[in-house]
């Protein structure tokens, strides 16, 4: 794996990244993990906490966009402010966990893997958009992982992965619809000063359009 591209997202001297996500490619394949849940959104650098997330509620001009918007849910709702604020500071999000990968940990515990691939991201209503008048649909725009990474390394066998870090928080859906929500906090690893990543292969998508990704470098750790 170059590292000219990005430096400070491999692992410690003996691994390089590359052999970490064939050491993770190994425990999905041999089923050694166990599912956490479903991802929902990723968090980079100069991004705010995740505290308010599951509070958010969408920004509506007067209350009674809100009540027909309860009543009907035929239209898309406007962003709240978290999501405004998380948007335009390069969060991932994929808004529901329906539409988010499954997460899990190695049965060492050393890796977070996303065993069926990364899934697409959604389209998202406009962050910066507010409806004026009662059942206006908020506008979708892509989020375009190309412009959202932070550079891009060419393997030696040709493959390019694109790069997200560091990360400072991954927030995860638990026990499904009727479950909660937890954080996983992203730091560097004091061992060998790496930031926590994610390498995601835009072009290896399988027939659902998942695509091949891994979470490298740094350290983790879970607070529910």
């Amino acid at each position: 794996m170059a590292t000219a591209v990005a430096p400070g997202i491999l692992t410690r001297n003996t691994w390089t990244a590359s052999q970490r996500m064939q050491v993770q490619l190994d425990r999905v394949r041999d089923g050694k993990y166990r599912k956490i849940g479903k991802l929902t959104t990723i968090v980079m650098e100069r991004q705010m906490p995740t505290a308010g997330i599951s509070q958010s509620r969408p920004r509506w001009a007067n209350p009674e966009q809100a009540k027909i918007y309860a009543r009907d849910k035929n239209f898309d709702a406007p962003f709240s402010e978290w999501q405004t604020n998380a948007w335009v500071n390069l969060t991932l999000d994929f808004l529901h966990p329906s539409n988010g990968p499954v997460l899990a940990i190695s049965d060492d515990r050393n890796d977070l893997l996303l065993p069926f691939g990364l899934t697409p991201l959604p389209k998202i209503p406009d962050p910066l958009w507010t409806p004026k008048h009662a059942g206006e649909v908020a506008p979708r725009v892509a989020q375009k992982l190309e412009s959202r990474a932070c550079g891009q390394i060419r393997a030696k066998n040709g493959r390019l992965w694109l790069v997200f870090q560091p990360l400072t928080e991954i927030c995860v859906c638990i026990g499904g619809a009727k479950g909660g929500f937890g954080r996983i906090v992203c730091k560097t690893d004091p061992a060998d000063h790496t930031h926590a990543a994610l390498l995601v292969d835009p072009d290896l998508i399988d027939r659902d359009g998942n695509m091949q990704a891994h979470f490298v470098g740094g350290s983790f750790q879970a607070g529910w």
